[in-house]
């Protein structure tokens, strides 16, 4: 192994000797003294540095003095030498401003993984020795101190983030009053209390640090749908859309239709700003106005974006991807503008009408509901509804359990619905005479796509009901920035 040395030992001690810093004595004139406190024993060298190497100087008390007496494995907190604990990092950004001085932006850094090993755990004895001229002076410094340690206190050794045996605590084990003996001498030695401690600490080897790579999107499935291996080849060069998931994307979006005339503009906004900022490593104040990200910062973490010419992409159930170009709004920076390519938008499905064979179906115009909607009354009679009015019908009419329909959707020579009914969920057209069903659900199990011609909104029909074909909610790996624009 090569040459390591992080001073760990040395940071113990460190933080058990600042436990006793700044603890004073009050002498009889009513003045308080701070007590300095050193490290090591009070032997010879150290003893004659004080006194200055003069045998007519004695050493200034009161004062403290801390040492290692012991340090030996504890095997009751031995565990796998063999684990390794992995930690991926990503650093804050900065630059460097005119006065020198870093300043972090709310860009992402340097991202690295850092692989730790485990520690090998020891028990650290020390001692601290109270050298006091008197026993007053003593018994001020040990009821500042005693009374810290119950059962015991707990230190820090650093602040590093990393850093999984920063913590520790220090245990007050045993006392020893005096160090004079009975009877006295006629010398008068410094009295010295002893207290006895112990430290359960770790020492580590060195970690790894690895540079972290950042995963745009990931090729699945390594098997074919009988479970054998794809062919490497295959993996590589697979164009298959329905095999990507995205990884860049860690929180959830709403796409939905921009109101601005626009017939192909859509607007996209963060649904979860908490899981937004925390995978985008953004400062907390862009955390602003409320629930909503302003999309400058966001798209700053991500890459050099070009509005008009970098791309967002949304994942279909069917492996297709529906792609447009992002701008910020200039008015509400808060939310993304997307102008989607109208050739990556489902075609509306042609539905041939089995009455009128020349005729097909692409868009209906209005999606209603027929228990409060009156066609008779909104044209202003039953003769001046068009003909080839389309209607998508969310309830049921008709003759079911012996319901008559609604006044408005009788036929032109004033017959009811008595004789047939129009379903909820299917689309309706005049043909002049009555209402037609071009689209009964109960016939279509194939996914169909219409446009509302009142909104602009494509619907697609998934089996069982009509949903927004590409508008909603896409979850995290279901979407992605492209700054390229590829």
């Amino acid at each position: 192994m090569d040459f390591f040395y992080d001073g760990q030992i040395r940071r113990y001690v460190t933080q058990f000797m600042r436990i006793f810093i700044g603890f004073k004595y009050q002498a009889g004139n009513g003045d308080q003294q701070t007590v300095p406190v050193m490290y090591g024993d009070l032997t010879r060298q150290v003893a004659n540095i004080i006194r200055e190497n003069s045998e007519n100087k004695m050493p200034t008390v009161p004062r403290m003095a801390c040492y290692i007496t012991g340090l030996e494995m504890d095997q009751t907190r031995l565990t796998d030498p063999t684990f390794i604990s992995k930690v991926n990092i990503r650093e804050r950004a900065y630059t460097v401003n005119d006065a020198g001085e870093r300043v972090y932006t709310s860009a992402p850094g340097k991202s690295v993984t850092v692989e730790r090993l485990m520690p090998t755990p020891f028990k650290l004895s020390m001692k601290a020795d109270i050298w006091t001229s008197n026993t007053d002076q003593k018994l001020q410094l040990l009821e500042q101190i005693l009374v810290l340690f119950n059962p015991a206190l707990e230190i820090q050794t650093t602040d590093n983030y990393l850093d999984w045996t920063s913590l520790s605590v220090v245990y007050l084990t045993g006392t020893s009053f005096s160090s004079r003996s009975i009877p006295a001498g006629v010398e008068s030695d410094i009295d010295i209390c002893s207290l006895d401690f112990e430290i359960p600490v770790w020492i580590s080897p060195p970690a790894k640090v690895k540079k972290l790579g950042i995963v745009r999107s990931i090729i699945a499935n390594i098997f074919t749908e009988e479970g054998d291996v794809v062919n490497l080849s295959q993996l590589i060069y697979n164009q298959d859309s329905r095999n990507t998931v995205y990884v860049n994307a860690r929180y959830p979006v709403l796409l939905f239709k921009a109101n601005n005339g626009q017939d192909y503009d859509y607007e996209l906004t963060i649904l979860d700003q908490s899981a937004a900022i925390k995978s985008l490593g953004l400062a907390e104040k862009d955390y602003v106005n409320g629930k909503k990200l302003d999309w400058n910062g966001v798209l700053a973490t991500l890459g050099n974006f070009t509005e008009g010419t970098s791309m967002v992409h949304f994942r279909q159930p069917n492996g297709n991807e529906i792609s447009g170009t992002i701008a910020i709004n200039p008015v509400d920076p808060f939310v993304l503008l997307v102008s989607v390519d109208p050739d990556t938008i489902p075609d509306n499905t042609v539905i041939q009408s089995s009455n009128r064979s020349s005729s097909s179906l692409t868009t209906v115009d209005a999606i209603i509901d027929p228990l409060r909607f009156n066609p008779i009354t909104t044209f202003g009679g039953v003769d001046k509804i068009p003909v080839g009015q389309r209607y998508l019908l969310l309830e049921t009419i008709g003759n079911e359990d012996n319901i008559n329909g609604p006044e408005g959707w009788k036929g032109a020579d004033g017959s009811t619905l008595t004789s047939y009914r129009l379903p909820a969920f299917s689309i309706v057209e005049w043909t002049g005479a009555k209402w037609e069903i071009i689209f009964d659900p109960a016939q279509v199990t194939d996914v169909t796509y219409i446009t509302n011609l009142n909104t602009g909104i494509q619907y697609k029909w998934d089996g069982i009901q009509w949903l927004k074909s590409f508008e909603g909610e896409y979850a995290p790996g279901y979407w992605r920035f492209d700054p390229e624009g590829a």
